[in-house]
């Protein structure tokens, strides 16, 4: 019967205390007009003038203040105390009532070992002391007696019972709203880190592609000193050219987080890059040097060929969805990325296959190896139009140079690329497009392989 919920902003101590003050008032209170009824209502005053009843009424005082300093304390032991209660209430009227509220208190507990030996000892307690000590008038049968006793002591027990229910159910009720309440704090911290994961992703697709054909123009600067002005007018305008195109798309992907749409909620996403930019993709690493290989059994239109569309093997209704072709395209971005990185020179093949109700599987190859030192792969001054103080690939790559190159190369046998995100971005992608990803790095060749999903 303890009050444990705060309220109204009340601290927890004066909640407590207010409770226990309330049940020792109403225990005070009926305790005095149960008494008085039973000391004080004889119609014939038969009871006055008994010789000892100033005595009673003192001991049924004494017993009643010694019950109502218990009540407060029964939380300490209360199995015990309530015991003694009960029994003292037998011969007191005016511990009744702080009785009861102690054994509705122990009721609360639900536990069966301490409700029924202490309910039987209220139900002999009560019996004895009306029919020894009291002796009510009219004097009623004793199968009459133990009936009302029994049917008021189990109205208690059922109170107690329905109160340590209620309670139960309430903290059962809390213990579940606190833990939803967990689990969307988990749900909302995993919500958090996901999307600070796809956003750490799409940036690095975004800029790894363009700062690495940043870098490796200005490689070529640093290493070439027989540029005329002309030429070294051109390749700067290649890397302004690419700084400016990689600032607009971070442009994009920044604005999509920081700016509110009109309605108060987010702007719409820029369009992301498909299978239909796959031909332009290829073609600007082209440009800037490498030999890139598409082998496809897909339709020229899927990949932005420009084949006519009504030769196209199929429909386009049968094209890879959105999603799917998007990831297709970041996988062929990032390795044509790593390949430039890690293997510049070196022949990059790239292969789309697949079919509606399939998956669609694309396959990015090329050997392991590096360009010797000093060496710096062709760089072309403008998209599709090499300038002609950087096409020297060919004294590049040819020579005493790069034959040391790839025998270092084919004597090490595979070699294990530097660690970055890039790869761990990919089969990340893989596994939340429900496909998969390998790599293999053996036999000198780095390959990989991703398998995706091609509902219709």
């Amino acid at each position: 019967m303890s009050t444990e919920t705060v309220t109204d902003g009340r601290p927890r101590g004066w909640a407590r205390a207010w409770g226990e003050t309330w049940r020792l008032l109403v225990a005070l209170v009926f305790g005095l007009v149960v008494s008085l009824a039973v000391w004080f209502g004889d119609p014939a005053g038969a009871r006055d003038a008994e010789p000892l009843f100033g005595l009673f009424v003192f001991l049924d005082v004494l017993v009643g203040l010694t019950v109502l300093v218990m009540l407060p304390l029964r939380h300490r032991a209360p199995f015990v105390l309530t015991l003694v209660a009960v029994v003292l209430a037998g011969i007191s009227p005016f511990a009744s009532c702080a009785a009861s509220l102690m054994l509705v208190s122990l009721a609360t507990r639900r536990r069966a070992a301490e409700i029924i030996p202490v309910a039987l000892a209220f139900v002999v307690a009560s019996v004895l002391g009306e029919v020894l000590w009291f002796r009510s008038e009219p004097v009623l049968p004793l199968w009459q007696t133990l009936l009302a006793v029994v049917v008021v002591t189990a109205l208690i027990v059922v109170v107690g019972l329905y109160i340590g229910g209620r309670r139960e159910l309430l903290r059962s009720l809390r213990e579940r709203a606190r833990l939803v309440e967990e689990e969307e704090h988990l749900r909302l911290a995993q919500a958090r880190d996901h999307e600070r994961t796809r956003i750490a992703r799409e940036m690095h697709d975004v800029l790894a592609h363009r700062l690495s054909l940043v870098a490796l123009h200005a490689g070529a600067l640093e290493y070439r000193d027989d540029l005329d002005p002309a030429e070294t007018r051109a390749t700067a305008g290649v890397i302004r050219e690419n700084a400016r195109t990689a600032l607009t798309e971070l442009r994009d992907v920044l604005g999509v987080l920081r700016e509110p749409g009109p309605d108060g909620g987010t702007v719409a996403a820029p369009p992301q890059p498909t299978l239909a930019g796959l031909d332009e993709l290829l073609d600007e690493a082209r440009s800037a040097g490498m030999v890139v290989q598409l082998e496809s059994s897909l339709p020229e239109t899927l990949t932005g060929g420009r084949g006519d569309p009504a030769a196209a093997d199929g429909p386009s209704e049968e094209a890879p969805p959105t999603t799917t072709s998007r990831h297709a395209f970041r996988i062929v971005q990032e390795c044509l990325t790593n390949a430039r990185r890690h293997a510049p020179g070196q022949p990059v093949t790239v292969t789309l296959d697949g079919r509606p109700g399939d998956q669609l599987v694309v396959r990015v190859e090329n050997a392991l190896g590096a360009a010797p030192r000093g060496a710096v792969p062709a760089y072309p001054s403008s998209p599709g139009a090499p300038s002609p103080a950087l096409s020297a690939a060919g004294s590049l790559r040819a020579g005493a140079g790069a034959g040391a190159g790839a025998g270092a190369a084919a004597a090490t046998g595979a070699r294990v690329l530097r660690g970055g995100h890039g790869l761990d971005g990919l089969a990340e992608r893989a596994r939340l497009a429900g496909g998969t990803l390998t790599l293999d790095s053996s036999a000198g060749r780095h390959v990989v392989e991703a398998r995706l999903p091609w509902t219709r």
